[in-house]
């Protein structure tokens, strides 16, 4: 009998459904109980517990939730909500089935990319069944012969009532995402964790130009964009060097 390529395992977050062929995810949660980005998550999830009630949160790139649902856990007692996207449908799917699994009726999953403008843009979905990591599926790597598309929106169309926090992991359209945001940054000045290695950070800083943030390589991965207003305001150590 063929074993399905989506299971639920248990962590210290609650059940999450899981891709069994996925490198890293499936076997770190088994083992550890924890997601594998476990000291990523950890300074999100610093930042996140300053966050004000009723805040809300975007994750851009949220896969299985290995983010948005422990930042929902932390933040459902708060009235925080956190809008997840994914292009992935089954990822998608997974993720709603991880929100209903354990009650986070604040986490809305929408199976649409972010990005500077609306539109669409082709879109073939891996093999599920191949071993492989599905956290680096990227929207760039698209023939424009695929048939399927993933309709495309950029946050300001959202308009969000605010916007306290944005994560953003999209395989090289980090820029695109920035872009297509700039309004509500520049309204509410969200603390946003951006990943840098494919887009670089020089690029990632020019889209907060005019506005008084303060940036930090928080690891090989990824750059803290801090509001200077809220960071001098908040309890929080940050071990990163500034650039």
């Amino acid at each position: 009998m063929k074993v399905n390529n989506f299971t639920v395992i248990e962590s210290n977050y609650g059940r999450f459904v899981v891709n069994r062929h996925c490198a890293l995810q499936a076997e770190a949660l088994i083992k550890t109980g924890q997601p594998h980005i476990q000291r990523e998550l950890d300074n999100i999830l610093a930042i996140a517990g300053l966050l004000p009630a009723g805040c809300v949160v975007v994750d851009a790139g949220a896969n299985i939730g290995l983010v948005a649902v422990p930042i929902a856990r932390l933040l459902r007692g708060r009235g925080g909500v956190v809008h997840a996207f994914e292009v992935q449908r089954m990822m998608a799917y997974a993720l709603c089935g991880t929100a209903a699994l354990n009650d986070l009726e604040n986490l809305l999953v929408h199976n649409e990319a972010l990005g500077a403008g609306p539109g669409s843009l082709p879109m073939a979905s891996p093999d599920y069944a191949i071993p492989q990591d599905f956290g680096q599926f990227s929207l760039l790597d698209q023939e424009d012969s695929v048939a399927d598309r993933i309709e495309v929106v950029p946050i300001d169309s959202l308009a969000l009532a605010r916007l306290d926090f944005l994560k953003i992991d999209v395989e090289g359209m980090e820029i695109e995402v920035l872009a297509g945001a700039r309004q509500t940054i520049e309204a509410y000045l969200p603390w946003c964790w951006v990943e840098y290695w494919k887009v670089g950070i020089a690029g990632i800083q020019g889209q907060f130009a005019g506005l008084d943030y303060e940036f930090y390589v928080a690891d090989s991965l990824n750059l803290l964009c801090a509001p200077a207003a809220k960071l001098a305001a908040a309890p929080l150590k940050i071990d990163a060097p500034a650039v």
